[in-house]
């Protein structure tokens, strides 16, 4: 992974979306730069009081584990392969100056923090992209609203379509 001070052009919108995939504190605020897809997200949550959107978070990502934000997990389960990574993305995110204190280094809102400062985000996004896909996938059976921000995010890089047969244990 390629590090140094530039940002990946669409450094905006995945900090955006890293805000908004973070546990809830305060009421969502539109922005004229949002786009369609964090649009579509305010338009399902933005009605709702502070404790309702805690708990579709909570129902979503801290209870569905096939919809986890610590996006190694999807890909690697607790295998060898899964340390190896976040000890690699612990080293860039300590470059980059970021300093996660509650999350993994693989949690999606750091992951998200870490494509922003990335002078090259492309390979880091094809590495966690069939995550994306599966969490896309369940959330977008289930109907969940987070469904339009992970969609966000996989329309910022180089994700495939599908999952990548094999080589995903969860």
């Amino acid at each position: 992974m390629t590090t140094g001070s530039a940002q990946a052009p669409r450094a905006p919108e995945l900090l955006r979306l890293a805000e908004l995939l973070r546990y809830p504190e305060g009421s969502f605020k539109r922005k004229p730069e949002d786009s369609a897809d964090v649009a579509q997200f305010l338009d399902e949550m933005g009605h709702l009081p502070l404790e309702g959107v805690e708990e579709i978070y909570t129902w979503t990502f801290d209870l569905n584990p096939v919809a986890t934000q610590e996006v190694g997990w999807h890909l690697w389960g607790e295998q060898y392969e899964r340390g190896r990574f976040l000890a690699d993305l612990r080293a860039t995110q300590a470059e980059l100056g970021i300093v996660a204190v509650t999350e993994l280094p693989d949690h999606l809102t750091i992951l998200l923090e870490t494509l922003a400062r990335l002078s090259d985000p492309a390979p880091l996004f094809v590495k966690i992209g069939p995550a994306l896909v599966k969490i896309s996938a369940a959330l977008e059976e289930q109907g969940n609203p987070y469904r339009h921000l992970i969609r966000g995010v996989m329309a910022l890089g180089p994700v495939p379509s599908e999952p990548l047969p094999g080589g995903d244990c969860a």
